[in-house]
């Protein structure tokens, strides 16, 4: 009973019903007009006209612009406020201030050892604001489990900062295990941030988790702070997983700080994941884009330079290119990144092409691109989960799986449980990990980050856990079958996949 008081009483239901008794009063008093006939069929009629004159215009794609335009001429007001509210893909207006004002990432000169294709990669990154890095060691962490006791062994060591940026942030063992090792570097003067995601751990933590971090000494704040009001800014959302240690070694990943992610509690069976740690120059590029992400949400604009560390030795295991990017909504990134850098990688392999995700909610572009893949003779591995956490979305998932498995794409099912993994690697040799889920709202609309590498150790440390998880898991053949509610729902929900 505690536990259903709690959660009625929550923010977060709070929040959800303030949310919903607005739009619910927007479609009362659409209701109430439309009882003058004449008048609410001209204006219907003209709205509707409006918005789809809006959505033909606007920069986005063709599978983005069906479902709204759809909507709008059913119903053209409730469409058009829908519209306003869940489409955007823009920044904000402060955001977009703050971001003028940023140091932006500085350039480094890339080693051109790699094949033409690779570099032409390296090019893209660096034509949209990402440079490109030789002087840094990688390696690859397969689970949750790996990359908290090298994490926590390296907070240790901390002696100047410690940046960290989490869409998830739950109190339990392992943010627990996190923070007793940032209190005592704080008594030695090392100074701490932590940059949440207010809606991603809306139900994870105390409405006054920030402030209690503040009295103890960490200099924490929630980005895009929920409030129970109607607006289109939720729908860009900080999934970002970073994390820098004194701008010498920095950490991104897929893991959020909560105990599934290290097997601590097993909602879905074992919970696998992966994060790559950085040791070198292309720390810089996590810093730079951490303290952009906190100057937007803190508001202020401080000085980068003094938190970009050189290293000092070229003595480096690692020979291989280096590039960190982050992607996120207009007009900060005017470029679809994270699209870009999949699609490339996917129509580059030669020869195998191996890709770990959560939920495979594939546009056209992607459909195509992994069709033809595997119509030109490359070996296409797909690993999603066995044990869904979202059930609806799973539905969709296994739906994409039959079209792509009619195409030769090779289909494999994480039996352990679930696979959080956000991975791909081609030929064995260039390959990214990162926050980005195979979905229209990680292309679109939130801000995601990746570590690009070409002929690193991660990349080889990562092929080798893919394939080796490919060996472990199902192969599905196309012959399973969705349950009879979820065609209704792939039925219902194909169009509408970018609302989704």
């Amino acid at each position: 009973m505690g536990k259903v008081l709690r959660l009625i009483f929550s923010r977060f239901t709070l929040v959800f019903l303030a949310i919903v008794l607005q739009v619910a009063a927007a479609i009362a008093v659409a209701y109430y007009l439309s009882s003058y006939y004449r008048v609410m069929s001209i204006v219907s009629t003209a709205v509707m006209i409006f918005t789809l004159l809006l959505i033909i215009n606007r920069d986005m794609t063709c599978d983005a612009k069906l479902p709204w335009s759809i909507l709008v001429s059913i119903v053209p007001i409730v469409g058009f406020l829908l519209y306003l509210m869940f489409s955007r893909n823009y920044a904000s207006l402060s955001e977009r201030k703050m971001f003028r004002l940023l140091p932006q990432m500085k350039f480094v000169e890339h080693h051109p050892n790699a094949p033409a294709k690779y570099l032409r990669q390296v090019e893209y990154l660096k034509s949209v604001g990402a440079p490109t890095f030789s002087e840094t060691d990688t390696r690859y962490f397969s689970c949750g489990e790996q990359f908290l006791e090298d994490f926590l062994q390296e907070l240790d060591k901390a002696q100047k900062f410690v940046f960290l940026e989490y869409f998830i942030v739950e109190e339990g063992k392992m943010l627990s295990s996190i923070l007793e090792v940032l209190r005592r570097k704080i008594a030695c003067g090392v100074e701490v941030r932590l940059l949440y995601d207010d809606v991603g751990s809306l139900t994870h933590v105390k409405r006054k988790f920030y402030k209690q971090m503040r009295k103890e000494g960490i200099w924490c704040a929630k980005f895009a702070p929920l409030r129970p009001m109607v607006s289109a800014v939720y729908n860009n959302r900080d999934h970002r997983k970073i994390a820098v240690i004194d701008g010498k070694v920095g950490y991104m990943s897929g893991l959020n700080i909560a105990d599934e992610y290290i097997n601590h509690t097993h909602p879905f069976g074992y919970w696998k994941d992966s994060a790559v740690k950085l040791s070198g120059n292309a720390v810089t590029s996590l810093c730079t884009m951490f303290l952009q992400m906190f100057d937007m949400a803190v508001k202020q604009r401080e000085d980068f330079d003094k938190y970009l560390v050189r290293s000092e030795t070229d003595d480096f295991a690692d020979k291989g290119l280096v590039t960190p990017f982050g992607d996120g909504p207009n007009p900060l990134y005017p470029e679809q990144l994270a699209r870009g850098v999949y699609l490339n990688l996917i129509d580059q392999a030669l020869y195998d092409l191996y890709i770990s995700t959560p939920y495979l909610i594939v546009d056209e572009s992607v459909t195509e691109s992994l069709r033809r893949a595997a119509m030109r003779g490359v070996n296409v591995n797909v690993i999603i989960p066995a044990i869904p956490d979202k059930k609806t979305v799973y539905a969709m998932t296994k739906q994409s799986c039959k079209k792509l498995i009619k195409a030769g794409v090779k289909i494999y099912s994480y039996t352990d449980g679930f696979i959080h993994a956000k991975n791909i690697v081609a030929d064995g040799i260039a390959g990214v990990v990162g926050t980005i889920n195979l979905d229209y709202r990680s292309f679109v609309h939130h801000y995601e980050c990746g570590v690009y590498m070409y002929d690193t150790q991660a990349v080889r440390q990562m092929y080798e856990d893919l394939t080796e998880t490919c060996k472990k898991s199902k192969l599905l053949d196309g012959s399973f079958r969705l349950k009879l509610w979820e065609k209704l729902v792939c039925m219902v929900t194909y169009v509408f996949r970018p609302m989704l």
